[in-house]
Protein backbone atom coordinates (compact mmCIF):
# COMPACT_ATOMS: atom_id res chain seq x y z
CA UNK A 1 0.00 0.00 0.00
CA UNK A 2 1.37 3.27 -1.13
CA UNK A 3 0.09 6.61 1.53
CA UNK A 4 0.84 10.09 0.23
CA UNK A 5 1.19 13.15 3.06
CA UNK A 6 1.22 16.72 1.98
CA UNK A 7 4.04 18.82 4.23
CA UNK A 8 1.77 22.20 4.97
CA UNK A 9 4.78 23.87 6.00
CA UNK A 10 7.28 25.52 3.88
CA UNK A 11 9.91 22.61 4.76
CA UNK A 12 11.59 20.65 2.24
CA UNK A 13 10.93 23.48 -0.43
CA UNK A 14 12.62 26.73 -1.88
CA UNK A 15 11.32 28.50 1.30
CA UNK A 16 12.21 26.11 3.97
CA UNK A 17 12.85 27.38 7.44
CA UNK A 18 15.64 26.09 7.66
CA UNK A 19 18.05 28.01 4.93
CA UNK A 20 18.72 31.40 6.58
CA UNK A 21 20.11 28.90 9.55
CA UNK A 22 21.53 26.55 7.05
CA UNK A 23 23.01 29.38 4.81
CA UNK A 24 25.30 30.58 8.28
CA UNK A 25 26.38 26.58 9.46
CA UNK A 26 27.17 26.17 5.78
CA UNK A 27 28.79 28.80 3.73
CA UNK A 28 31.51 31.63 4.35
CA UNK A 29 30.39 34.71 5.04
CA UNK A 30 33.80 35.98 3.19
CA UNK A 31 32.73 34.76 -0.30
CA UNK A 32 28.93 35.90 -0.49
CA UNK A 33 28.41 34.60 -4.18
CA UNK A 34 25.82 31.40 -4.05
CA UNK A 35 25.90 31.23 -0.70
CA UNK A 36 21.92 30.19 -0.62
CA UNK A 37 22.76 27.75 -3.42
CA UNK A 38 25.16 25.99 -1.79
CA UNK A 39 22.94 26.15 1.79
CA UNK A 40 20.02 25.14 -0.26
CA UNK A 41 21.82 22.01 -1.52
CA UNK A 42 23.80 20.95 1.92
CA UNK A 43 19.79 21.22 3.72
CA UNK A 44 18.30 19.05 0.66
CA UNK A 45 21.27 16.64 1.24
CA UNK A 46 20.34 16.30 4.96
CA UNK A 47 16.63 16.01 4.30
CA UNK A 48 17.09 13.66 1.42
CA UNK A 49 19.03 11.45 4.23
CA UNK A 50 16.74 11.75 6.55
CA UNK A 51 13.79 11.07 4.23
CA UNK A 52 16.26 7.46 2.80
CA UNK A 53 15.83 6.66 6.49
CA UNK A 54 12.58 6.42 6.73
CA UNK A 55 12.04 4.84 3.79
CA UNK A 56 10.04 8.11 2.46
CA UNK A 57 9.96 9.24 -1.16
CA UNK A 58 9.66 12.67 -1.82
CA UNK A 59 7.98 14.47 -4.63
CA UNK A 60 7.33 17.92 -6.28
CA UNK A 61 3.62 18.70 -7.73
CA UNK A 62 2.76 21.94 -9.00
CA UNK A 63 4.52 24.16 -5.72
CA UNK A 64 3.12 20.93 -3.01
CA UNK A 65 5.76 18.80 -1.71
CA UNK A 66 4.44 15.36 -0.92
CA UNK A 67 5.83 12.71 0.71
CA UNK A 68 5.13 9.28 -0.25
CA UNK A 69 4.69 5.95 2.01
CA UNK A 70 5.29 2.80 0.18
CA UNK A 71 5.49 -0.81 1.01
CA UNK A 72 3.10 -0.37 4.53
CA UNK A 73 0.49 -2.63 5.20
CA UNK A 74 -1.99 0.08 7.27
CA UNK A 75 -2.54 4.03 6.86
CA UNK A 76 -1.57 3.92 11.02
CA UNK A 77 1.86 2.30 9.90
CA UNK A 78 2.29 5.01 7.44
CA UNK A 79 1.64 7.88 9.63
CA UNK A 80 4.09 6.07 11.97
CA UNK A 81 7.21 6.24 9.78
CA UNK A 82 6.16 10.18 8.79
CA UNK A 83 5.86 10.85 13.13
CA UNK A 84 9.50 9.58 13.74
CA UNK A 85 10.42 11.48 10.18
CA UNK A 86 8.80 14.70 11.59
CA UNK A 87 11.00 13.70 15.11
CA UNK A 88 13.86 13.08 13.48
CA UNK A 89 13.78 16.10 11.29
CA UNK A 90 12.96 18.33 14.26
CA UNK A 91 16.41 17.13 16.04
CA UNK A 92 18.29 18.07 12.74
CA UNK A 93 17.12 21.64 12.68
CA UNK A 94 17.94 21.74 16.49
CA UNK A 95 20.92 20.24 16.69
CA UNK A 96 22.44 21.72 13.63
CA UNK A 97 20.95 24.99 12.41
CA UNK A 98 20.11 25.80 16.46
CA UNK A 99 16.01 26.65 14.84
CA UNK A 100 12.81 25.75 15.90
CA UNK A 101 10.70 25.16 13.08
CA UNK A 102 8.28 21.85 13.27
CA UNK A 103 7.09 20.59 9.60
CA UNK A 104 3.05 20.35 9.19
CA UNK A 105 2.05 16.78 7.31
CA UNK A 106 -1.25 16.18 6.35
CA UNK A 107 -3.04 13.57 4.90
CA UNK A 108 -3.27 14.06 1.26
CA UNK A 109 -6.28 13.86 0.02
CA UNK A 110 -7.48 11.60 -3.30
CA UNK A 111 -9.95 12.80 -5.81
CA UNK A 112 -11.66 10.59 -7.65
CA UNK A 113 -13.36 11.22 -10.78
CA UNK A 114 -16.18 10.28 -12.28
CA UNK A 115 -17.42 8.75 -9.22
Amino acid sequence: MEVEFRVESDHLGWDDPGIDPAIDEYTNPIWPFGRREKAQEKLEEKQDKLLEKHGIDKDRQLGITVLKVDGVETEEEAWDKIKSFQEDLKQYYQDELDTDAPIEISLRERSTVGQ
